[in-house]
C-alpha cells in the first residue's frame, strides 16, 4: 500500500520519543516509508542531537521548519524560494500537538529555523487525532503540501498521480478508522 517516492528534497521528521513508542502507523513513519529520501531523529530537546546538527551546520544545506504560525514563507503564495544550489532540507516535528511544542521550545536551534508553512484550505483529513487550528495538518499532509508547492516552482518532479499515491495509507487509515462504533464523521 506504502509506494516509495523519490523526492529530490529531504525531509527530517523529528519525531516525540511518546509518539515513537506508540504509534507505528502514525502519519510520521509512514511518511518515512514512503520517501527514501527522508530520515526519523527521535528526541525531544535537538540541540545537542549530532545528525541534527550537521544538517543545520552544513552549508550546502537549504534548512527550513514546516511549521504553522504566522512568521512563515508562504510557500502557497511563492514566499519561499528555493536556493538551487544547495539541498534542500525540511525538518517536521511529529508528534501530538502538545508534544510538538514542547520540542519546538526545547530546540532552540530549531527555533532559529526560517519557518515555510501554506495556505490550508481544507482541514486535516487525519480525523483520529483532534488539530488545534485550521493550519495544523497531519506530517503525511504536510509533506504532501510541500512536494506540491515544491512542484509547483519546478524544484520537484510531484504530480497527481505521486500525490495520490503519497496519501493513499492515510485514506486508508481513515476508511478503517470509520469502520469503528464512535469514529469521527
Amino acid at each position: 500500500m506504502i509506494t516509495p517516492f523519490l523526492s529530490r528534497t529531504r525531509f527530517v521528521l523529528l519525531v516525540h520519543p511518546r509518539e515513537y513508542r506508540r504509534t507505528r502507523i502514525g502519519t510520521g513513519w509512514i511518511t518515512h516509508l514512503a520517501l527514501p529520501n527522508s530520515e526519523v531523529c527521535v528526541g525531544v530537546d535537538f540541540r545537542r542531537h549530532d545528525r541534527v546538527n550537521a544538517l543545520l551546520d552544513d552549508g550546502q544545506m537549504d534548512c527550513r521548519l514546516v511549521y504553522p504560525g504566522k512568521d512563515i514563507q508562504n510557500m502557497s503564495r511563492g514566499e519561499y524560494r528555493a536556493d538551487p544550489t544547495r539541498q534542500r532540507v525540511f525538518f517536521l516535528i511529529d508528534g501530538t500537538w502538545p508534544c510538538a511544542r514542547k520540542v519546538l521550545r526545547l530546540s532552540s536551534n530549531l527555533q532559529l529555523l526560517p519557518r515555510v508553512g501554506f495556505d490550508v484550505a481544507t482541514p486535516s483529513h487525519f480525523a483520529i487525532k483532534r488539530q488545534p487550528r485550521g493550519d495544523c495538518l497531519a506530517t503525511i499532509e504536510a509533506v504532501y503540501r510541500c512536494l506540491q508547492s515544491l512542484a509547483e516552482q519546478g524544484h520537484e518532479r510531484f504530480g497527481c498521480e505521486d500525490g495520490r499515491r503519497l496519501l493513499a495509507p492515510l485514506r486508508r487509515i481513515m476508511q478503517i478508522q470509520a469502520g469503528y462504533p464512535g469514529a469521527p464523521p
